[in-house]
């Protein structure tokens, strides 16, 4: 049994996205398997979100700050600054002296006080970090207590000493083992970082099996299209409204994901502009309802223009037996094979984004073939290949890696879907 403490700057039921799911898949199953979770996260409520009466998220610890509120970064004078990253040691002291934690799992930490890893990291208990974005890049930036020393290293160490709290960023990466979701991902952190990760691996993400299967039936095509996730200007919605105009008037949209407030308003100006409100649905479901979304639409479309870090909503889509069209940026490229599981379009180009569903639709041999294709990547990147890693990478860690750390296992077959085959971690 391994005793693991989480770090996370978000946690089911309150999430926005499908890495803080993948952090609640892999955590149950550490669980089931006799490890003993401990969750310590932010305060942060989604509104009309309940908070679950029972079971593993009940047990979350929802007691840290953080420098964001409802989507809005937060910089507060000096002095709630110290106060606020004070209150936060003091809540991480406590959880650290009463539950023992033999490795510390950091999952994102993008806006949150990144001294809480540096005190870990002071006190020798093991970290590994599932490195699902960006965040070892921008999170120097949101930290709004470490950044006030970022070029001032003696104010830095005198605040230290004063107020007995880790106020600098760390030169070099804090020690443990690094897992990327995506090779891409890995190598970003690398360029723009200023550290290096002598421990580092890829592990490509996974979805619920149980929670995504085909429909029993397919319908005939009928110009049913889907975006899932969250609505925001960098995950090219804007180029799907100007795509939608370039279909058949018969062809209608489901957007199922919550919208960014700060965005709302052009994307209000944007449905009026292209006429589209009569074509385009908005709705947020609960995930156990999300499949059949996925199962009942002709189409998937995964308009991502950002370096995506990898990309869950495709895979659940392929789960579902739908067909995908996507951008393939970032790590999303690592997986999605144009022509193999899915057809790939030029980002942020609606009349490519068109031309890519017209196809589609026209072709059913090839939608065919790209469920087939879609279905065997989906069996590969499931969630129980990745508690498995990651269970084998915490424990590793718990155990100072004395036989060395584990060895990569990719998903099966993955050489021939485009997946890295032959990745090894840097030891």
């Amino acid at each position: 049994m391994t005793r693991v403490l989480v770090l996370s700057n978000m946690y089911p039921p309150h999430h926005l996205g499908g890495y803080e799911l993948s952090c609640r898949d892999v955590m149950v199953r550490l669980e089931a398997r006799g490890h003993e979770v401990t969750v310590l996260t932010t305060t942060t409520r989604r509104p009309g979100v309940a908070d679950p009466a029972g079971g593993h998220e009940a047990r979350a610890r929802r007691q840290l700050s953080w420098w964001w509120d409802d989507h809005r970064l937060t910089s507060p004078p000096p002095v709630r600054r110290v106060a606020a990253e004070r209150a936060n040691q003091r809540i991480l002291t406590h959880t650290l002296d009463e539950v023992r934690p033999d490795v510390v799992s950091v999952w994102n930490m993008g806006a949150m006080s990144l001294g809480l890893v540096t005190e870990v990291a002071r006190r020798g208990i093991p970290l590994v970090f599932a490195v699902c974005d960006d965040w070892l890049v921008y999170g120097p930036r949101l930290d709004a207590f470490s950044r006030m020393f970022g070029d001032r290293p003696r104010l830095g160490r005198l605040v230290e000493r004063v107020v007995g709290v880790p106020a600098r960023r760390p030169q070099e990466a804090w020690p443990g083992a690094y897992c990327f979701v995506s090779d891409a991902t890995r190598r970003t952190a690398e360029a723009r970082s200023g550290w290096t990760f002598p421990c580092s691996t890829v592990v490509h993400s996974g979805i619920e099996r149980t929670e995504f299967a085909p429909a029993a039936t397919r319908e005939p095509w009928a110009w049913r299209l889907l975006y899932v996730g969250r609505v925001e200007p960098r995950k090219g919605i804007a180029t799907l409204l100007r795509a939608m105009t370039l279909l058949p008037d018969v062809a209608t949209l489901d957007v199922v994901g919550p919208v960014d407030p700060t965005w709302r308003p052009e994307l209000e100006r944007l449905l009026d502009e292209l006429a589209l409100r009569h074509r385009v649905r908005f709705a947020e479901v609960a995930r156990q309802e999300i499949g059949a979304r996925y199962a009942a639409a002709d189409a998937l479309v995964f308009p991502s223009e950002w370096e995506e870090p990898f990309g869950l909503v495709p895979v659940e889509a392929m789960a579902c037996g739908t067909p995908v069209v996507a951008t393939g940026t970032g790590g999303s490229a690592e997986f999605l094979v144009d022509g193999g599981n899915c057809l790939r379009f030029t980002p942020a180009d609606a009349p490519s984004l068109a031309a890519a569903v017209t196809r589609l639709a026209g072709d059913a041999a090839l939608r065919d073939r790209l469920v087939a294709g879609g279905l065997a990547t989906a069996a590969e990147l499931d969630t129980d290949r990745l508690a498995d890693v990651f269970e084998a990478w915490h424990v590793a860690a718990a155990e100072g890696f004395r036989h060395g750390p584990p060895p990569h296992r990719p998903p099966p077959g993955g050489e021939g879907l485009g997946l890295p085959g032959g990745e090894q971690p840097h030891p």
